[in-house]
């Protein structure tokens, strides 16, 4: 199971925001929207990461890997991001 952080701005960075299993994203204690059995994202068969929720992204990657680091893509509700947002550790 691969561990997701925020990469800045965050005074958690040392617990997950998230867990991955079988390829969705759960959200931990950690995240500041707290915990949740139901997934947030999915890695699909490109590579990329989708939004499950209605409105967030639709069908457009809301994230993409660029080495271990996560950055939100245009399709993000909060828009492209230069800075990486999370970073994924085994």
């Amino acid at each position: 199971m691969s561990k997701v952080y925020r990469a800045q701005g965050s005074s958690s960075s040392d617990a997950p925001d998230y867990v991955i299993r079988d390829g969705r994203f759960y959200r931990t204690v950690h995240h500041p929207a707290g915990w949740s059995d139901t997934a947030d994202y999915e890695i699909r068969g490109d590579g990329k990461v989708y939004a499950l929720k209605t409105g967030a992204g639709g069908q457009s990657p809301v994230y993409e890997f660029r080495e271990i680091m996560l950055y939100r893509t245009r399709a993000h509700p909060n828009g492209a991001g230069e800075q990486p947002e999370y970073y994924i550790y085994d």
